[in-house]
């Protein structure tokens, strides 16, 4: 056995090793992405039933938070939509950003859908910049979110 023998062996030990490892790691990766799944619909369940239940008992009181008072502050666009992903848990849906931007008045377009335009442009761009992640189609998600459990 030459060296150059003992060098190719050591190498295919350490592909092997190095595939082995990358395979668990994408199983593993495969796991929480189901899981993630699975709790992003159970809080929509949860935030469904408490509105349902709210609304039977006629209170006034919403889960959704003052968002012409929570965006005050944002100046752009940009800023107002990563602010609602970040409050939205990391992720968003192209209409109900543009509803939330469009009814507090963040929107001065005359027609729901030309604000819709305005939203879609946006997270398209900011996409390409890589600050969102499209997940399906209109629904974004925020890189680099801690995701929000409550």
């Amino acid at each position: 056995m030459t060296a150059n023998d003992g060098y190719a062996e050591q190498t295919r030990r350490l592909l092997a090793d190095t595939q082995s490892e990358l395979k668990d790691i994408e199983a593993q990766i495969n796991g929480l992405e189901a899981r993630k799944a699975t709790l992003q619909s159970e809080a929509r369940a949860y935030e469904m039933a408490l509105q349902g239940y709210l609304k039977r008992l006629g209170k006034q009181e919403s889960i959704e938070p003052n968002w012409a008072e929570a965006l005050r502050n944002e100046h752009s666009h940009k800023d107002r939509l990563k602010a609602i992903a970040k409050q939205k848990g990391g992720t968003i849906k192209a209409s109900e950003v543009t509803d939330i931007l469009y009814t507090n008045g963040f929107i001065k377009s005359k027609k729901r859908s030309t604000a819709y335009v305005v939203v879609q442009t946006y997270l398209a761009e900011m996409t390409k910049e890589g600050q969102f992640r499209k997940i399906a189609p209109g629904e974004y998600e925020l890189v680099g979110a801690q995701q929000k459990f409550t």
